[in-house]
């Protein structure tokens, strides 16, 4: 049983006034064993049973004077919330392991121990074939190991791709790791052969593209988003002047009947149809002409603009294709990810591209908590269903206050780094089982630490998790050392 069960023993249960319970056990560690917050740890019922739990808490007492040496001069007492009752079940070569919902009260005096992997896998609901599983990293342990980034205990969390389909949110404070465990998830997913396609507003993953035979788009250079893909009241919004004019129904009305009527059509082709539906809504030349001419500059001036992109083609022989819109407004940036998601989505419903991972970074500016937008429908469109047809919906974001939280309560996993209190409140609402000491812990993890969390179908039980160090792609998006920059400059 210790090789199916347990890495290690690391304490024996104590009995106090509220320990052991249903909900609760508390344990002495022995003498050099450091928990860490969070840490999963499990401590056996009988030969068959026995019980999982998180650390929630600890706190460190004196022996005084009858400590038999300087090592145990203190004693370290942990405080476990129980989630998981495990049971063996017999097996060929290996016994198996179920999971029930806990029913039974830990044993006082019983040994605590660091689960397994195989342990840990059935707890937390992760996958067990590293190759067919996203490696994101490995529980956190010890707090020798969070020091000095060893892996040579936690576990694996492999996650099932099937999680991919229920979305995934990320969210972190500027220089937490949130856009390093993002590059890790893209060579992961690129790695089972699934496409990825970036909407990169800060230029964070163009060596994440370029280091996996991916390609580099940008917008109005080798890149464009085709007209069609676009609302009228996009195209509306696009050239503000016209509201509220005879000329916004002219712009409306061709627009629409270009939609309806064609497949292949362009900017001319607009001001060319526009110019003879001019008459039919009982407008002089006079006064359409100098409107038109306002549709050709306002929209013109949108290189990105232009012919239909291929995605078959980008797909089939890119495995990430990044769109650098690190040059974009934010309008210009909303249009780019709205025409590219109904673009990938149409075509998706028409089965002409395989299953694909949407990225949105920077995604508090695409669908926003107080603006309502039409790339904020399309995003929440996306989001909604798009499990159905193989879609998954990547949404980061440094600023969760911001975010539309009825979207982000649909990403059925998420990767929480540290953030302010103000923006930890605005997750109240998708921190599934995540204590309120856990999120407050958030700020004090070491960096690359985050708080991985989802609904019972993904991930079944909060966890901290380091994430990997060993990426194959190179790192973009470090904050610049701006002092050296300037001492460089004084010496050239």
């Amino acid at each position: 049983m210790q090789d199916s069960l347990a890495q290690k023993d690391i304490g024996t249960i104590i009995s106090d006034e509220v320990s052991p319970s249903f909900d609760v056990f508390k344990f002495e560690a022995f003498a050099g064993e450091y928990i860490s917050p969070g840490a999963l740890v499990g401590t056996r019922l009988t030969e068959s049973k026995f019980l999982i739990g998180r650390v929630s808490g600890g706190l460190e007492v004196s022996r005084g004077e009858d400590a038999p040496d300087e090592a145990a001069a203190a004693l370290r007492i942990y405080e476990v919330e129980v989630i998981e009752e495990g049971l063996l079940t017999a097996g060929e070569e290996t016994p198996g392991i179920i999971m029930i919902e806990p029913s039974d009260l830990a044993v006082a005096g019983a040994p605590v121990f660091i689960p397994s992997n195989a342990v840990m896998v059935e707890a937390m609901g992760f996958a067990t074939d590293r190759e067919d599983a996203i490696c994101l990293g490995r529980t956190r342990i010890t707090a020798e190991d969070a020091l000095v980034g060893a892996d040579r205990s936690g576990g694996n969390v492999l996650l099932k791709p099937e999680f991919l389909q229920r979305h995934l949110f990320i969210g972190g404070t500027t220089g937490t790791g949130k856009s390093y465990a993002t590059g890790i998830l893209i060579e992961e997913v690129a790695r089972l052969g699934i496409p990825v396609v970036i909407v990169d507003s800060q230029r964070e993953y163009t060596e994440v593209a370029n280091g996996l035979n991916g390609t580099v788009l940008k917008p109005g250079v080798d890149y464009t988003t085709h007209l069609a893909a676009l609302t009228d009241r996009e195209i509306v919004g696009m050239v503000p002047t016209l509201k509220g004019t005879a000329m916004e129904d002219l712009l409306t009305q061709t627009f629409l009947k270009l939609k309806r009527e064609r497949q292949d059509w362009s900017l001319n082709d607009l001001l060319r149809e526009m110019a003879k539906d001019g008459p039919t809504l009982e407008l002089p030349f006079a006064t359409s002409a100098p409107a038109i001419s306002r549709v050709e500059h306002q929209i013109g001036r949108h290189d990105f603009i232009g012919a239909a992109t291929d995605w078959e083609e980008l797909l089939r022989d890119n495995p990430v294709v990044d769109i650098d819109c690190a040059l974009l407004d934010q309008s210009q940036l909303q249009l780019i990810a709205t025409a590219t998601l109904r673009d990938l989505f149409s075509r998706r419903l028409k089965g002409t591209i395989p299953p694909y991972v949407i990225v949105l970074e920077e995604a508090h500016l695409l669908v926003p908590e107080v603006e309502d937008s039409p790339c904020k429908q399309v995003i929440r469109e996306n989001v909604r269903i798009g499990r159905h047809y193989g879609i998954c919906v990547v949404l980061i974001t440094q600023s969760p206050v911001d975010i539309d939280k009825k979207t982000i309560r649909q990403c059925n996993t998420r990767l929480i780094f540290a953030l302010e209190n103000d923006q930890l409140d605005a997750l109240q609402g998708v921190r599934s089982d995540a204590t309120e000491d856990m999120l407050r812990r958030l700020p004090k993890m070491p960096l690359g630490t985050c708080l991985l969390s989802g609904t019972y179908q993904t991930i079944k039980h909060a966890i901290p998790v380091r994430i990997r160090s060993d990426r194959r792609t190179v790192a973009a998006g470090a904050t610049p050392d701006i002092l050296a920059e300037v001492e460089e400059s004084k010496e050239q």
